[in-house]
């Protein structure tokens, strides 16, 4: 899965490889990472699922640049969200030490402003497409 960001247009996100691992858990922790990229797409630079980090039935690694053009490589696991490198595809020696998150959005929160004011802008013009669908439902 991969979905680039291209001037602050969401590219169209292609389809996961079908029949890559048999295993539930597997399919489940990849599908997953594959929900996350798609969304937080919108307010990144670029987020992909790993090709050389390998995937287990317990983690798989996406890489991430941030609108402040930070990379960034985060292990999905059961534990949850953390970041374990500084650059695509690696996964630095002091990774065992860092945070993890309960959600890819409470990660993205506490290293990137640019995705909390894009959070915050979605979240707003979706509130307003609400109150106008609310206001036209009115007699």
């Amino acid at each position: 899965m991969i979905v680039g960001v291209d001037e602050g247009k969401m590219a169209e996100a292609k389809g996961t490889d079908e029949g890559e691992g048999s295993d539930s858990e597997f399919d489940g922790i990849r599908i997953e990472g594959a929900t996350a990229v798609r969304e937080i797409a919108f307010a990144v630079e670029y987020a992909e699922l790993s090709k050389t980090l390998p995937a287990t039935d317990e983690r798989v690694y996406i890489n991430v640049k941030t609108k402040e053009n930070e990379t960034f490589c985060i292990e999905l696991c059961l534990q949850g969200f953390r970041i374990v490198g500084r650059k695509f595809d690696t996964v630095a020696e002091e990774a065992d030490a860092s945070r993890y998150y309960e959600t890819i959005y409470s990660l993205l929160d506490n290293v990137s402003p640019e995705y909390r004011f894009s959070f915050g802008e979605a979240l707003k013009k979706r509130l307003v497409e609400l109150q106008d669908d609310r206001q036209n439902e009115e007699p």
